[in-house]
Formats: structure tokens, C-alpha cells, sequence
């Protein structure tokens, strides 16, 4: 599973100033708030766990999706659509990976992305519907 930075955490520059940043706070008995509104101690958290947002540390949820780079963006790679053609791609439910300051959102399925597989590579593209998906290819 590969970690994804949440955007929204830009208080420290490197990973060296949140670990600093982190140990201090765990000496300070500081503690990191969870999406369901409760709090736990920091120090019982690993600092990949957790990201400073906003003032207050905050439990990063896991992103267990599977996110495809799609023409320069994330996009989170859904069921594989059914299709009637006899074709060489394959389509997908999409959902453009998108955070919150607790880390990723859900996904809402709400565009399709378009798979060619050859032997020169794999082509991914995605738009609203399979025709948009298919049409940026430009196969």
C-alpha cells in the first residue's frame, strides 16, 4: 500500500521538522483527534500515522484503494464496468482521489476510466462516461 501526504499538511517543510515537531509535542503530552471527533495521546501513534493540520494534530486515515496515475492525476480505480463490444480496453468505475484534513475521502464513482493494454504498454484515460474515456486515447 503506498502512503499518500495529505495536501493539506504543508507546516513543515521536510519529514525532519515533523519529527522534531512530533517528538516535542509528544514530550508536551499533546494528543491527536480522529475523525470521529475523539482524541487519543500522540505518543501512542507512529509519526507517519498522523499529520499537523490546522493547528491540531490529526490521525491520518489508511488509503487502501487502488489509485492509478491517469493523465497527471489520482484517480481511485473502482469495479470493472461490463460492455457489450469486443474490444482491447477494459473500463473502470473512477473517482478522482481527493483528502480532507483527516486524509482520504471516499470514493464516489462518478467517471470511468479506459485501460488499452499493448505490447509497447499499458494506456490509461479517463472522462465522464466510457465514450469520453475511450475518445482521449485517440485509438
Amino acid at each position: 500500500m503506498k502512503i499518500y501526504k495529505n495536501p493539506l499538511a504543508t507546516a513543515f517543510p521536510t519529514n525532519d521538522d515533523k519529527i522534531y515537531a512530533y517528538s516535542t509535542a509528544c514530550l508536551n503530552g499533546a494528543v491527536a483527534h480522529r475523525p470521529d471527533y475523539t482524541t487519543v495521546p500522540l505518543k501512542t501513534l507512529k509519526p507517519a500515522q498522523v499529520e499537523f493540520i490546522g493547528g491540531l494534530w490529526r490521525v491520518q486515515t489508511p488509503c487502501d484503494y487502488n489509485v492509478q496515475n491517469v493523465r497527471g492525476k489520482d484517480l481511485i480505480i473502482g469495479a470493472r464496468l461490463p460492455h457489450q463490444e469486443k474490444t482491447f480496453f477494459e473500463y473502470y468505475e473512477a473517482s478522482l482521489l481527493a483528502f480532507n484534513c483527516y486524509g482520504p475521502l471516499k470514493p464516489c464513482f462518478d467517471s470511468v476510466v479506459a485501460k488499452y493494454t499493448t505490447d509497447n504498454g499499458t494506456y490509461w484515460s479517463y472522462g465522464r462516461n466510457i465514450s469520453d474515456a475511450r475518445a482521449f486515447l485517440g485509438i
